[in-house]
């Protein structure tokens, strides 16, 4: 199977780090009755999320410059992607300060791009499928907290990981980590963060403390599963966590992610396959990337690898189609 991939830029470059601890040794995966499932908890989060209906708040629309990027030779590129076609990259612009740090990436049914910036804000961007090119608009909404009060400060504004399913949409933060959810479908920006999972600043199933810049960068959902990825490396792996239904993340109910000692900066599933992100900097070297596909299994297999010389930026967001 071939895949073609968005991957997703933000304009903040980051040093990996490694993390101090051990992957468990015991895989258990959860029971299907003990899962958080956004079926369970749709219609709390809606009520909680627009507590005044579905009334829209204000969204800054602009133009936006979508420059084609070149990614290198043909030679190269072949030898890049194994498991994918590249079909094009662009240099995004626009002329509001708050735009940029783009994160989490999914794909809406209205074949545009929805995008979480790492300054608390979901960000739009009109693409269009038939020609596979940005459209030249775009649409940005701060975050707002429980009490509709717009999310301010990196402490709890760093929104890093992006679910979307139906209205609903599920945001994970690093710093004070944890997973949110939005009804933006209903009430717009005005939708409040309602909790799904408070995650530990050091998780008893994961063996490791969580540093602050090395949190809950990745999110999505397998089979109605909840995964959160950690954007650290304990024993070359990138540890992923599943929700449980109290809202406790459970490092050890799913296999951990095999990215060649990068980190995991994105999840994106299709078809019961869970597709990955890792990236890693280097002052030296700049940016390496790999992307994998990944079987319930843990079988995994590598989809592309990007590096100098190629055209490489710090890439943290992947939405599969």
């Amino acid at each position: 199977m071939r895949v073609s991939a968005c991957i997703g830029l933000a304009l903040s470059a980051l040093i990996a780090c490694s993390c101090r601890g051990a992957a468990p040794e015991q895989f258990a995966p959860l029971p299907d009755e003990n899962v958080w499932r956004l079926a369970d908890h749709r219609q709390d989060i809606i009520r909680q999320s627009c507590p005044n209906g579905p009334d829209d708040g204000f969204e800054l629309s602009f133009l936006l410059s979508a420059e084609p990027v070149s990614l290198g030779e043909p030679d190269a590129i072949a030898k890049a992607f194994p498991g994918m076609d590249f079909l094009g990259g662009w240099t995004l612009s626009a002329s509001p300060s708050s735009f940029g740090g783009l994160s989490g990436l999914k794909v809406m049914t209205s074949g545009n791009l929805l995008a979480i910036s790492d300054g608390g804000a979901f960000v739009e961007i009109g693409f269009d499928q038939d020609g596979l090119t940005p459209t030249g608009r775009a649409d940005l909404a701060f975050l707002r907290d429980e009490s509709g009060e717009i999310l301010t400060g990196k402490l709890e504004a760093d929104a890093e990981g992006l679910e979307l399913s139906g209205d609903i949409a599920l945001v994970s933060f690093e710093r004070h980590h944890r997973v949110m959810a939005f009804a933006r479908g209903i009430c717009g920006s005005n939708a409040r963060a309602v909790p799904v999972a408070e995650i530990p600043g050091a998780p008893p199933s994961l063996g490791s403390s969580i540093r602050n810049n090395s949190g809950a960068e990745a999110l999505s959902m397998q089979s109605g599963r909840l995964m959160i990825g950690l954007e650290s490396v304990i024993d070359q792996l990138g540890p992923v966590a599943v929700v449980d239904a109290g809202g406790e993340v459970q490092f050890a109910a799913r296999h951990w992610l095999d990215g060649e000692g990068l980190p995991l900066v994105g999840l994106d599933a299709l078809d019961g396959t869970l597709f990955s992100l890792h990236r890693a900097y280097n002052p030296l070297t700049g940016n390496s990337i790999l992307v994998s596909e990944t079987a319930d299994d843990g079988t995994m297999r590598v989809l592309g690898r990007l590096s100098k010389p190629l055209t490489v930026d710090n890439f943290e967001g992947i939405a599969v189609v």
